[in-house]
């Protein structure tokens, strides 16, 4: 089976499931993120602020197959004293117009109240090229979101890819823009079993 990997060492991005076997399995998966990001950022983390991320990262995560239909999911936390941030992947196969596709994966053509929809070329050396769009839109309460689509169709998996994320706070969606399109450029197909 294919399935989207990444090489990105950096201790922001860890992989997670969509489905989890058990409570357990969900919770062990937690208290090691939970673990990798402290020490990235603390010398020596106190156990009740480990155990404090560690619900809060095994509560995000919990009912992402109900949040969304994807195929894979990563969770960004580039500060342990910020929400995550999730990031959803689909894979399909490759069909139709090539750039018709992209611009539908990235969503570039839906009408937007608040402001056009942002695309822009976006090639990276494992993927190829592809398309990468910014989406502002508002909630019915008028809370301002923004969603970060990337797209690319990967011929020689015959594949169509996207990755995306939904913030609830544009300004912090700009302040991690360059960490997230570095982590857009890190991944690639491989093959073996999936999440």
């Amino acid at each position: 089976m294919k399935f989207v990997d990444t090489d990105s060492e950096t201790l922001q991005w860890f992989p997670t499931h969509m489905h989890w076997n058990s409570e357990g399995e969900r919770e062990e998966w937690a208290e090691l993120c939970a673990l990798a990001i402290l020490h990235a950022h603390e010398e020596e983390p106190k156990r009740r602020r480990i155990k404090s991320l560690r619900k809060l990262l095994s509560a995000f995560v919990a009912d992402f197959a109900k949040l969304t239909p994807a195929d894979q999911a990563f969770l960004f936390v580039p500060d342990p004293d910020e929400l995550p941030v999730p990031a959803f992947l689909l894979l399909a196969e490759s069909q139709g117009d090539r750039d018709t596709t992209l611009r539908q994966i990235v969503q570039a053509d839906i009408e937007s109240a608040v402001r056009p929809v942002e695309v822009n070329p976006f090639p990276t050396e494992r993927l190829g090229e592809g398309l990468r769009s910014t989406r502002y839109w508002a909630t019915p309460d008028d809370q301002l979101m923004v969603t970060v689509r990337y797209g690319w169709r990967v011929e020689q998996a015959g594949l169509d890819l996207c990755f995306y994320m939904v913030w609830n706070d544009p300004g912090r969606m700009a302040a991690y823009a360059d960490a997230v399109d570095e982590f857009a450029h890190s991944l690639w197909i491989n093959e073996g079993q999936n999440l």
